[in-house]
């Protein structure tokens, strides 16, 4: 009896200590207000309510020429994205009249990483749910994709992308991710009808990088004397380096288009030149930086690096 009880104490601890947040949740009006306070967005003065309509009304809101049935979608679903034994999020939520698909990930001591996969008010028909896919749980998404991407007679076909969640991102799942000998990156962005950034990065094969920030839109008033540093170097810490390099290899890039554009106007453009040590180089250009989400994480990736306080 003292054996059972010693047991049934040890299962109800190890239960315990993976519980979170997530594990609460029972209702609808429960995951908006869980959802809230995970972005900065959602809190702004004027900023519109969240709104979560239930899986039947998003199927019929999204009809998708009656395709969305056929995806089993609910508006919201728990799962295990990181196999960590966490439970995590996917709810699809209603801001600025848009249906957004946004995933939290338990990140430890109930904290979590709100990723939204897709989306945006100029897409329509995107919704997402989870799937077992490869022994692993992952999201499927389904949406309008363009059968020749950047063109204007373009055909607009239904699509699903498998998701998987690495390197701190949702992207293409790859059961067969390259191997690459990488000799250096360049990555450069373009200005945009507002405030995106501009700048270029170049890294060599042994992390040494350069950052310019030199903008073509920007006009400085100096006093005399006084000059503003927008060249900086810094060398990459190994464990960075490699996650980039690595990757590289996940998304496949020699595989990827060399040009993508969303259909809308006035967006960004990201240019990254990878070049390879038999001499290759892969370019890809991609208006709007939504090229596909492999790339799209490798462009975060990168810009977290303009952030480092290691540049002199």
């Amino acid at each position: 009896m003292k054996k059972l009880l010693t047991l049934f104490s040890l299962l109800f601890t190890a239960t315990i200590s993976f519980a979170n947040k997530v594990d609460d949740l029972k209702t609808d009006s429960d995951i908006v207000k869980f959802i809230q306070p995970l972005q900065e967005n959602f809190n702004y003065k004027d900023a519109p309510k969240l709104i979560m309509l239930s899986s039947e009304e998003l199927v019929k809101r999204h009809s998708c020429d009656s395709l969305a049935g056929t995806w089993h979608i609910k508006n919201w679903e728990k799962a295990d994205f990181n196999n960590d034994h966490k439970t995590d999020l996917l709810a699809i939520i209603n801001w600025y009249d848009t249906d957004c698909d946004f995933i939290a990930i338990d990140k430890g001591d109930n904290t979590f990483q709100l990723i939204q996969i897709g989306g945006s008010s100029y897409q329509n028909c995107q919704l997402a749910n989870t799937i077992k896919y490869a022994g692993q749980q992952m999201v499927e998404l389904h949406t309008w994709a363009s059968t020749r991407p950047g063109r204007k007679n373009a055909k607009w076909i239904s699509r699903t992308d498998t998701l998987t969640y690495k390197y701190g991102d949702f992207l293409e799942f790859n059961k067969e991710p390259a191997h690459y000998k990488i000799d250096s990156i360049i990555y450069k962005t373009q200005p945009c009808f507002g405030t995106c950034p501009v700048f270029k990065i170049e890294i060599d094969h042994n992390g040494k990088a350069k950052y310019d920030r030199t903008s073509p839109n920007i006009v400085y008033i100096l006093k005399p004397g006084e000059k503003i540093q927008n060249v900086f170097n810094m060398e990459i810490k190994k464990p960075e380096l490699e996650e980039l390099y690595h990757l590289i290899e996940y998304i496949n890039i020699k595989k990827l288009n060399e040009n993508y554009a969303v259909r809308w106007s006035d967006d960004a453009t990201a240019i990254i030149y990878i070049k390879f040590s038999d001499g290759s180089v892969k370019t890809i250009k991609d208006y709007g930086l939504k090229g596909t989400f492999g790339l799209f994480t490798l462009y975060k990736k990168i810009y977290a690096l303009t952030k480092s306080p290691d540049w002199k």
